[in-house]
């Protein structure tokens, strides 16, 4: 099948999520906390991964705190939550869940749960999101990679929208140093929705190997609501902050600039292994949490 056919395909089955959020559900949207996920380009046929996210979050964003003091709500856990923030000690969590599942060398399906505490209410689910990611070049090595992927996110509570997202998975490597960019429009569903039109979502990250299996980097992440009323930078979400990675799979020596010629493998069944992230993120304006202490761990076989 030719990479023209596929295209359309791909173009076709987009179009139809787009066409089919005309009957999603109709809520007030609020924007998940935990994501601080950088999708990889790559595909490999059979991989199942199980993925999870999760970060510890200090202090409320300027707009969710605004709209808890000025709607003169005087809900118990909402006056305590904005005392405890004061005094530096309240401590807000989220997390995911993700199971991926590459169906064939160019397309992966993977669904997630995601779970987080808004301000006036309690812990609980707040998404369950589906994922359709199909690589357009695979990169082997160094070079380029490029994926296209879509999603659909249902929203759990009562007063949130559905959401769709889409857009191009960019990797490019020179080893040692691995740039990763996640630019992806956003719109949200139904007719209670608060913006018209398209939203935007980035992450990227740039990592750089310092031995065999670790590496340092640095992420940052951002949305823009509407893009039709953008405002300043000051009016958007946006945060930056140090990752460290660990991956036991990565045996290549192109270690702080020096590269090694690959040995020769020799195919085998696939192991299990566990990579891992850590990192911390700084809101960069007031409508962003002011710290934020993230994990990404994920079993892959």
């Amino acid at each position: 099948m030719g990479v023209g056919m596929t295209l359309r395909r791909w173009l076709a089955l987009l179009a139809a999520m787009l066409l089919g959020t005309l009957f999603g559900t109709t809520v007030t949207f609020k924007q998940a906390l935990a994501e601080f996920e950088i999708q990889e380009s790559q595909v490999e046929k059979g991989e199942v991964e199980v993925e999870y996210r999760g970060a510890v979050h200090w202090g409320f964003p300027g707009a969710e705190r605004e709209e808890a003091e000025g709607g003169g709500d005087d809900d118990d856990d909402v006056v305590g939550a904005l005392e405890e923030e004061e005094e530096g000690e309240f401590l807000r969590q989220s997390h995911d869940i993700e199971l991926q599942w590459s169906v064939t060398d160019r397309w992966m399906f993977s669904t997630a749960l995601s779970a987080d505490e808004p301000l006036d209410e309690d812990f609980d689910l707040s998404t369950v999101e589906i994922e359709l990611q199909y690589e357009l070049i695979e990169r082997e090595g160094d070079g380029l990679g490029l994926a296209f992927l879509g999603a659909y996110g249902f929203a759990t509570r009562s007063g949130e929208v559905d959401e769709i997202e889409f857009g191009p998975i960019v990797e490019w490597e020179s080893r040692p140093l691995l740039l990763t960019i996640n630019p992806f429009l956003t719109s949200q569903v139904g007719d209670n929705r608060e913006t018209d039109g398209l939203g935007f979502e980035y992450g990227w990250r740039a990592e750089y190997k310092v031995a065999r299996r670790w590496g340092v980097g640095v992420e940052m992440f951002g949305e823009i609501e509407d893009l039709s009323h953008a405002g300043s930078f000051d009016d958007q979400e946006h945060s930056i902050g140090p990752t460290l990675f660990y991956n036991p799979g990565d045996d290549d020596d192109a270690v702080g600039g020096e590269g090694e010629d690959e040995d020769d493998e020799v195919a085998g069944p696939a192991e299990m292994e566990f990579v891992f992230n850590v990192g911390v993120q700084f809101g960069l304006t007031d409508m962003t949490s002011d710290t934020a202490l993230k994990f990404q761990g994920a079993l892959e076989f």
